[in-house]
C-alpha cells in the first residue's frame, strides 16, 4: 500500500484547525512537526506559486499573493519549513526541484502511513491548486483530498469578529474558494475526494471522522471527535450587529453543498451605530496590518539571518 497524503481544502474560519487537531489524534495520521506559520500549516503550494512567478491571473483577484513580502521571502519561508522538519535536506539551486523534491521529503517523513496537511490559503488561488494537481500526478503517494465547508453566514461572522473583515465583500471570496474546490473535485475524481460539512461534523463527530478514516484507508479511532463542540454554530444568528444578506450568486454555491435558503437566511437586525462600526473597522485593520507587517517583512528577514548563521 502506498503512503497516503491527505490534503484538506477549505476556506479560513471554517473549522479546519479543529478538524486537524481531532483527526491527527489518530495514531496513523501525522502533520508536520514544525512550521513558520500557524497551526502546522505549510503554505507550500501558494509559496511555490509565488517562487515560480505564476501569472497573476491565476491568483485570486488577479493579484499575486504577497503574504511573504517578495518571491525571495516566499523561498526563505519554504526552505525554513522544509529544513525545520528534515534538517539534512540539501537545498537545490533550482526552484522547481526545491518545490517538488522538498514536498516529497516532507511526505516521505510523515506519510507513515498518512500525512495530513491543511493550508486555507491554497483553495483561493488556482496558481497553488494547479501546482498541487501537477504534483498529485505522482505515483509515489496515494493522494487524497478532503473538502471542508461551513455555512458562509457563520464563516463571514467569524472573520468579522476576528479581523473586522467586511462580510459583504468577503462573501465573494468564499464563493470563489468553493468554486475552485468544486473544480478540484471534478478534476481529481470522486474516488480521491471526500466532502465534510462542518455542521454535520459537530452534530455527528464520531460518525464523520469514522467516514474520513475509512476514506483514508484507516481503521476507526475512538478518541476522534471527543473535543468537538457546538458553541459557535449559532453565534451569527444571535448577534444583533450582524446584518449580512448573502448575494444570490453566493447562495447558489452554498446550496450546491446542501445548505437551504432557510440555513442562509439572516433575519432583520438593528445593526451597529456608525461610530461603533468605524471603531471596529479601525481596530480590525490595525490588527491585520500588524500581522501582515510581521509576515511579509520582519519574519523573512529573521529566517534569512538564521540561515546565514
Amino acid at each position: 500500500m502506498k503512503p497516503v497524503v491527505a490534503i484538506l481544502l477549505s476556506d479560513k474560519r471554517s473549522g479546519s484547525t479543529m478538524f486537524e487537531n481531532e483527526l491527527c489524534k489518530h495514531p496513523d495520521i501525522n502533520h508536520v512537526e514544525y512550521s513558520p506559520h500557524t497551526y502546522f500549516e505549510t503554505h507550500h503550494w501558494i509559496k511555490a506559486a509565488c517562487i515560480l512567478g505564476a501569472p497573476k491571473q491565476l491568483f485570486y483577484g488577479n493579484k499575486v499573493y504577497n503574504g511573504y513580502g517578495t518571491r525571495q521571502g516566499a523561498r526563505q519561508y519554504m526552505i525554513d519549513c522544509i529544513q525545520g522538519n528534515v534538517p539534512d535536506f540539501v537545498i537545490p539551486g533550482d526552484d522547481e526541484t526545491l518545490i517538488f523534491e522538498g514536498w516529497n521529503v516532507l511526505c516521505r517523513k510523515y506519510a507513515k502511513p498518512v500525512f495530513f496537511e491543511k493550508s486555507p490559503q491554497h483553495p483561493h488561488h488556482w496558481a497553488a491548486l494547479d501546482l498541487m494537481l501537477k504534483w498529485a500526478e505522482t505515483d509515489k503517494f496515494n493522494v487524497r483530498f478532503i473538502g471542508l465547508v461551513r455555512n458562509p453566514m457563520a464563516v463571514m461572522h467569524s472573520a468579522l469578529e476576528l479581523f473586522s473583515t467586511e462580510p459583504g465583500q468577503r462573501q465573494f471570496g468564499w464563493a470563489h474558494c468553493y468554486r475552485n474546490i468544486l473544480a478540484m473535485k471534478e478534476m481529481v475524481g470522486q474516488n480521491r475526494f471526500h466532502l465534510v460539512r462542518y455542521e454535520d461534523l459537530i452534530v455527528r463527530p464520531k460518525q464523520v471522522f469514522g467516514e474520513v478514516c475509512e476514506f483514508l484507508g484507516l481503521g476507526p479511532c475512538d478518541t476522534l471527535g471527543e473535543k468537538v463542540h457546538q458553541n459557535s454554530v449559532a453565534k451569527w444568528i444571535e448577534d444583533p450587529a450582524y446584518t449580512l444578506q448573502l448575494h444570490d450568486s453566493v447562495v447558489r454555491v452554498a446550496m450546491h453543498f446542501g445548505y437551504t435558503k432557510e440555513d442562509l437566511y439572516n433575519p432583520p437586525k438593528p445593526g451597529l451605530s456608525a461610530k461603533e462600526r468605524i471603531r471596529r473597522q479601525v481596530k480590525g485593520a490595525l490588527k491585520l496590518a500588524k500581522a501582515r507587517l510581521f509576515d511579509r517583512f520582519i519574519k523573512p528577514i529573521i529566517l534569512s539571518t538564521i540561515r546565514r548563521k
